[in-house]
């Protein structure tokens, strides 16, 4: 099974996209554009993207690839904050640092109630 976008749901000030199933991270970020637009045809400038149910580990490679392709939200103007699980975080957390290296309002958490309020209060993590 590859890796789907199951759903875009609208949320009050905020889209989230969940991503679910098992397969090449790469099918993830090739979703990033897709998003963008969506999110820029609602006039939505903020967005979570939820990972937790995504069933594979990230090598080192890939969370640059994930962090280069998050470039398009940079493009739109939209804050990201993805939620994981923490065993797939990595505690220096190297693809936050460079999506923002990129110019990408984005933050990494593992608690949604915690990157929700990030969002919602309009912080800006640079």
């Amino acid at each position: 099974m590859s890796i789907r976008l199951f759903q875009i749901e609208q949320m009050p000030g905020y889209l989230v996209a969940r991503f679910i199933g098992s397969g090449v991270a790469e099918d993830i970020w090739q979703e990033f554009e897709f998003i963008a637009k969506y999110c820029k045809r609602t006039k939505n400038n903020k967005l979570l993207i939820d990972g937790t149910r995504f069933n594979e580990k990230l090598s080192f490679i890939e969370r640059y690839l994930a962090a280069e392709e998050s470039r398009v939200f940079a493009l739109y103007g939209i804050q990201v904050a993805i939620i994981d699980i923490p065993e797939r975080i990595d505690p220096q957390k190297f693809a936050e640092m460079a999506a923002r290296n990129r110019g990408v309002n984005l933050r990494v958490f593992t608690d949604f109630k915690a990157a929700e309020v990030w969002l919602l209060n309009g912080e800006s993590c640079r």
